[in-house]
């Protein structure tokens, strides 16, 4: 009786908790062909498409896909797995589950917002999936080969699981732009300087057009709080950078949770502050020009 089916049951289950599911072909890791010929896109939660996949075949396997803001750390490298559990011990607390070579699949709840992408190679041994674009093989499927999946701490909600920590997620999202892209007159951490390359994050902000507004609130957050340690006001800092997502029509309370994690990281790793680049030759030959008529020279 399909009931009683463990996948099934798994499956259901993992619905209930808030997760798509799908089913695999008996034995492996692929969709199955026939009852999920599109695979992905078919992932379901309705209960009644559930039971007629195992009543169809009750040999298939369960496939799991986490919702948008749900990180999944694929590893298949135990090693990979050990390390980054040592240089981040909150990630014990994630539920987990143990696949047949000795890896692990780990549950992250990411901010509210936040992508990341699928590519990312931040972590060495370690895939990026979950995210509404990627599955994973889930307990209890078993392989033709007799082995299994298991969980090690056991799966909840997506509203339940802990955060990805901080310094993670800073070493997964993309790279802040430098200050060298600003050009100001100014060279080193003055506040004159520093009030120029915070003017131009907020426009660049402003400017973002959308599907990656989100991102570039991120990416820009995190370079102006970088630059906190250099003398710049994380207050001053916010409220510009709050006024330019609101005017490319970012909502508030996403962008005040966006800046907010983008306090917490980028205040702890501060952005190089380089000397800024040569002035342009036409702009150095201006000014050169308007200090003669007043008597003063520019070399």
């Amino acid at each position: 009786m399909v009931r009683l089916n463990p996948s099934y049951r798994a499956a259901k289950d993992y619905a209930a908790q808030g997760y798509s599911v799908l089913p695999l072909a008996p034995g492996e890791k692929r969709p199955h062909p026939r009852l999920v010929p599109h695979g992905l896109k078919e992932a379901s939660r309705d209960p009644a498409t559930l039971e007629a996949w195992w009543r169809a075949c009750p040999e298939a396997g369960v496939g799991l896909l986490a919702p948008e803001g749900v990180l999944v750390l694929d590893f298949d490298d135990p090693e990979a797995w050990e390390r980054l559990k040592e240089e981040h011990p909150t990630l014990l607390e994630a539920p987990r589950q143990r696949t047949p070579k000795g890896g692990r699949h780990v549950f992250l709840r990411l901010p509210e917002g936040v992508r990341l992408s699928a590519s990312v190679r931040a972590i060495p041994g370690a895939d990026l999936r979950g995210m509404g674009r990627a599955y994973v093989v889930a307990a209890p499927t078993r392989l033709k080969d007799g082995r299994t999946y298991a969980w090690e701490a056991p799966l909840v909600g997506p509203e339940e699981l802990p955060p990805v920590p901080a310094p993670l997620l800073a070493r997964l999202l993309p790279p802040p732009p430098p200050p060298r892209e600003v050009w100001t007159p100014v060279e080193g951490a003055s506040p004159k300087r520093l009030r120029g390359l915070l003017e131009s994050y907020a426009a660049r902000v402003a400017r973002a057009p959308v599907g990656t507004r989100h991102n570039t609130l991120l990416a820009y957050g995190l370079a102006a709080f970088g630059l906190v340690a250099h003398g710049l006001s994380p207050e001053e800092a916010e409220a510009a950078l709050l006024e330019a997502a609101l005017a490319s029509g970012l909502p508030e309370r996403e962008a005040r949770e966006v800046l907010r994690w983008a306090r917490e990281v980028g205040e702890a790793k501060p952005l190089p502050l380089e000397a800024s680049p040569p002035l342009p030759p036409r702009v150095r030959w201006a000014m050169n020009r308007r200090a003669r008529v007043k008597g003063v020279g520019h070399e």
